[in-house]
């Protein structure tokens, strides 16, 4: 299935107040989510979660992590444990081909966020928007101060001038994308992906890697316990450590962003109170509370009126953050995830 968005332009529905947004989507119940771990699922259950059940007597439960396979095993078994999933780009992608989850219910979205309030790019028939997300080069100030910092992924393989203890996220997205940076490929320049030459830029850093963080929520862990000098790391986890107090720091120069969706699985056994949630969720209020603890970039146009300056500026999708970064593109990463993964797992499993 090919990555089409929505034409929902023609949309008139006039959207609940917040305030009758409760009574429209009042239920019963309860629904699993399955979300990410740490501080990130801390701000979802404020911003979102947590008002959610006070409002619509609707409970939820989260559980993490998202995982394609599991997903896949649960519909093929009939067995179906989530009712709702943080799903990055290209997982939805794949799941939607596979038939593995359900359209969204934009009819009742639209009674509680209006279309023309919503950025019709990231909208999907099968995925509702719930992230704009990004990874950065991090670093530990303590160990690098001032002018003495990295600043591109060409530093990070410097292990000579640039020494300490390195972390990298276990995925080969976007590993794939920082090593052909490392190697010189210009961010606008990085797809169709040279899988070969990027595995072998990783095999230069690969002995020098001291973590390889397999759960973003290993992140705040590392960071809280001062673990590592530096490392691929979460955009949003970095800013909030960096606010925290914590010794650490990012670039967003050669950074990468991608788009997550909310799904829904097609045999989810509480499907009608995640449409509910989705729905809740896309209010402008409550994304911009969000925002004020995470700083992800959010589908509500209206939400980013509700922000100060200085918190937009912090988002992956700011302008001038754009500008220095790159997409990670879901389609490729849809049509080449099997052999890449292939290849990953064997790669891995040798460091």
């Amino acid at each position: 299935m090919a990555a089409t968005v929505l034409g929902i332009a023609g949309f008139s529905l006039a959207p609940a107040m917040a305030e009758d947004a409760a009574e429209v989507l009042k239920g019963s119940g309860s629904l699993v989510v399955s979300t990410w771990g740490g501080t990130y699922v801390e701000a979802q259950t404020k911003a979102f979660f947590q008002p959610f059940t006070e409002a619509t007597g609707i409970e939820v439960i989260t559980t993490g992590t998202p995982d394609a396979a599991k997903l896949k095993l649960m519909e093929q078994s009939g067995n179906v444990e989530w009712d709702l999933l943080d799903a990055e780009g290209q997982m939805m992608l794949l799941a939607a081909k596979d038939d593995l989850i359900q359209k969204v219910d934009y009819d009742l979205v639209h009674k509680i966020a209006p279309a023309e309030d919503l950025l019709t790019e990231t909208l999907h028939e099968y995925g509702f928007p719930s992230v704009s997300f990004g990874w950065v080069l991090a670093w530990n100030t303590e160990k690098y101060a001032g002018d003495a910092a990295p600043h591109t992924w060409v530093d990070f393989w410097n292990v000579e001038k640039f020494p300490g203890r390195r972390a990298l996220y276990a995925n080969p997205r976007p590993l794939l994308e920082i090593a052909l940076l490392a190697d010189g490929v210009e961010r606008d320049k990085l797809y169709p992906l040279d899988v070969d030459r990027a595995f072998k830029k990783l095999d230069e850093i690969k002995p020098h890697i001291d973590i390889w963080v397999e759960n973003t929520g290993q992140y705040d862990v590392l960071m809280q316990n001062n673990e590592v000098d530096i490392m691929l790391g979460s955009h949003g986890r970095s800013t909030i450590a960096k606010e925290k107090g914590l010794s650490y720091d990012y670039t967003m120069n050669d950074g990468m962003w991608q788009q997550s969706f909310w799904i829904v699985p097609k045999h989810a056994p509480n499907a009608e109170n995640a449409m509910k949630l989705i729905a809740w969720m896309a209010q402008p209020e409550n994304e911009a509370e969000f925002v004020k603890m995470y700083p992800y970039g959010m589908p509500n146009k209206k939400a980013y009126d509700l922000m100060s300056d200085e918190t937009k500026a912090k988002l992956p999708t700011a302008p001038e953050n754009l500008a220095v970064q790159a997409q990670i593109d879901p389609v490729w990463w849809t049509e080449n995830l099997e052999e890449v993964n292939r290849r990953w797992l064997e790669w891995y499993s040798k460091r």
